[in-house]
């Protein structure tokens, strides 16, 4: 079993840094990564880019 890696993002609800809940990562231009998944305090939408993978 793989281990997901734990990631943050900002929450436009909470106003802060807030732990990604079910991380999905996504491609959205050819080569760059965000990861999108739900914000553990309020449960809206959160979305950060990771730039581009190795």
């Amino acid at each position: 079993m793989a281990e997901k890696k734990k990631y943050q993002a900002r929450c436009m609800r909470c106003k802060k840094q807030v732990d990604v809940k079910d991380p999905e990562e996504v491609e959205i231009k050819k080569g760059t990564w965000a990861v999108k998944g739900k914000c553990v305090v309020c449960g809206t939408k959160v979305y950060r880019i990771i730039g581009k993978k190795k």
